[in-house]
């Protein structure tokens, strides 16, 4: 009489187990892994471009995209930050925001370019007049400008509009002159002729908040 054989293996059960956990923890693992690299994934870099600025009390800003990666103008915002010659502390303060509606490429809706005489519409990085964008992007090579007279005044940029053109007080600190509302300039005024000389930043950033490009510039008259 033959003996039958016992087909269960008591090292069998074991061995399975393990080799289900290894599976369950590779899943796992997987899966974190893709979540976190999705995470990662969404965080985007800041572009890189390095710009030069200029900045006329009375010409107003001049910035040059020298190379580097192409800006979308909608989401990039231009400040200008004072130095510490200003004042203890200037550097420290808010740095002045641009406004877009004031930013131009310094094209005319002709697609000439601006020669500074009037009855021209330029094209603006936001349109004044209904808030569309004029200017998509800002390219290596290109520049960008806020045009001394009614742009800088409402830029963002001087204290007051009697600011422009230049101004000159070098005794009044947020008040008015001696003769006035009409001599008003402050001591901190981009366009207080006793700040020329002295250094200022300009920061071109993301819109949410990442640094692009930070380079110092001299005020000139």
């Amino acid at each position: 009489m033959q003996r039958r054989k016992n087909s269960n293996d008591p090292a069998v059960s074991p061995v399975v187990g393990v080799m289900l956990m290894l599976v369950v923890v590779i899943i796992i693992a997987a899966v974190t892994s893709a979540f976190g690299g999705g995470l990662m994934s969404t965080d985007k870099k800041a572009p890189q471009a390095s710009i030069k600025g200029e900045y006329s009390q009375y010409h107003g800003l001049t910035m040059t995209h020298m190379g580097g990666d192409s800006l979308e103008t909608m989401n990039t915002k231009v400040y200008i930050r004072r130095s510490e010659e200003f004042g203890a502390g200037m550097g420290d303060f808010a740095a002045l925001m641009i406004n877009e509606s004031t930013i131009t490429n310094g094209i005319t809706d002709y697609g000439d370019i601006y020669q500074g005489t009037g009855g021209q519409s330029l094209r603006y990085w936001r349109n004044p007049g209904n808030a569309t964008l004029g200017v998509m992007s800002w390219r290596a090579g290109e520049k960008m400008f806020v045009i001394g007279g009614s742009d800088l005044i409402s830029s963002g940029l001087l204290s007051h509009e009697t600011d422009w053109p230049p101004c000159y007080n070098e005794d009044v600190q947020g008040g008015k002159g001696n003769k006035g509302l009409s001599s008003r300039c402050y001591v901190t005024s981009l366009n207080n002729q006793i700040n020329v000389g002295k250094t200022v930043y300009l920061e071109v950033m993301t819109k949410d908040g990442k640094m692009i490009s930070s380079t110092p510039m001299i005020i000139q008259p």
